[in-house]
């Protein structure tokens, strides 16, 4: 009796065991992740999407939603890049991540902004909030944050704190996450600037953007990662080839690792449905079966960005993400388009180069290298600076160089203000 009672418990306990895999695949969905969606930009069409609707802690997504504030408030006159934040003690115990500010420190705000999208800063995020709020407390601007969540439609998200930290009820959902950054690319496409920088250094600190498909997955630009335990790995990723923009969201991945690995897949997915006409639904629109868009259906309109205020650092951003994408791929149509050459070793550095593509776009060679890490690390140096680089690849008698060139700028006067700063050595002017 008791050798049955022994092999019984034994049985029992084996098909415990066997059973915990599958309700972790369960939960961790197709992707290796809690939840996932994907969205033409330009249309509204979700090409893919899994468990979307999912409430789940929104860790640094969090800051997408504080940065649109920020624009917001410089597109109205309340905020301006250049004005200054006095650094709080309070601001500078947040925890987790963080951009190295210190207690009575002035920041302008453009670094703060750098801060929170490079670095994932949390001290910066509060800095800014008590700087918007006017006040060591930030509780004016966590009730802006949930009143524009409301306003762009995120009913099931509820935010407790400006920088995404685990706080008990601040939660999200894949398709919120999806609207609000659709929103703010159309609303602010000039945010790409910052959020397609892979390193930024303040106070002697050098951070690195926890994105890891910038540079390496083709046309990625932006936008934010997120980690808390409660969550796990987030991701709200932004790419563009050609004409097509796609948005995609991750949350919950096992990893770091995990997270974009899914991102990447999901990119894949999304493109390939983009192409072949298949979508899901539209966002916020009748649910439908994966099938080919009619053809006499005309896509949703999209509303058009309102025209922003000329920055320096901020100038031509929205045709950034065109360039960003031969970083990785450079196609041989865009290398013809520019009319000079790149400069052999020997030649003078600095040469303004116009694009052939009908939208008179200028850019600025700085260095060409027949090594690509040397062109990269020059690439990363002048980034730092707060300038749009890339690096191209081209061929020139017969030998493969790498070209690091500043821009775009639509306008020649700018294109040749940067160049005589570069001259000059003068780039450190922010």
């Amino acid at each position: 009796m008791r050798e049955k009672r022994r092999v019984f418990f034994l049985t029992a306990l084996l098909i415990m065991l066997a059973a915990q895999p599958v309700h972790a695949a369960a939960n961790s969905g197709t992707f290796g992740a809690k939840s996932v969606i994907a969205m033409d930009f330009a249309s509204g069409k979700i090409l893919y999407e899994e468990n979307a609707d999912q409430q789940i802690p929104p860790a640094s997504l969090t800051k997408v939603l504080t940065l649109y504030l920020a624009f917001e408030a410089i597109q109205q006159h309340r905020l301006s890049l250049t004005d200054t934040v006095l650094v709080t003690p309070e601001a500078t115990h947040a925890g987790g991540s963080r951009m190295n500010i210190r207690p009575g420190e002035r920041v302008i705000v453009r670094e703060i902004m750098k801060g929170i999208a490079v670095a994932s800063g949390n001290d910066a995020c509060v800095a800014l909030a008590q700087h918007l709020s006017g006040t060591a407390d930030y509780q004016p601007f966590v009730n802006a944050m949930n009143a524009k969540a409301r306003e762009l439609g995120m009913a099931s998200t509820v935010f407790k704190n400006p920088n995404g930290m685990p706080a008990e009820g601040q939660v999200t959902t894949a398709r919120d996450m999806l609207r609000l950054s659709a929103q703010y690319l159309r609303r602010f496409p000039q945010a790409l600037t910052f959020h397609s920088m892979t390193t930024y250094v303040h106070n002697n600190h050098n951070h690195r953007n926890a994105n890891r498909l910038l540079n390496t997955y083709e046309g990625v630009d932006g936008l934010k990662t997120g980690y808390v335990c409660a969550s796990g790995y987030n991701n709200v990723v932004t790419a563009k080839r050609g004409d097509t923009r796609i948005v995609a969201v991750v949350l919950g991945a096992r990893s770091a690792g995990a997270r974009a690995l899914a991102s990447r897949r999901l990119l894949d997915i999304a493109f390939e449905r983009q192409h072949q006409g298949q979508y899901l639904a539209v966002l916020d629109g009748p649910k439908g079966r994966v099938s080919a868009a009619p053809a006499a259906a005309p896509a949703p309109a999209v509303a058009q960005a309102p025209a922003q205020a000329a920055d320096p650092d901020l100038h031509a951003a929205r045709q950034l993400a065109d360039l960003r994408a031969s970083q990785v791929r450079p196609s041989a149509d865009k290398e013809a388009a520019l009319r000079e050459a790149p400069a052999a070793a020997d030649e003078s550095p600095f040469k303004l180069l116009q694009r052939k593509n009908g939208r008179r776009e200028y850019a600025i060679q700085v260095n060409s290298f027949q090594s690509r890490q040397k062109a990269q690390r020059r690439a990363q140096h002048l980034e730092k600076k707060g300038l749009p680089v890339k690096v191209v690849a081209t061929r020139l008698g017969g030998s493969k160089w790498y070209r690091v060139l500043v821009g775009p700028y639509a306008d020649i006067d700018a294109a040749k203000k940067t160049r005589d700063k570069l001259a000059r050595g003068a780039v450190s002017e922010q």
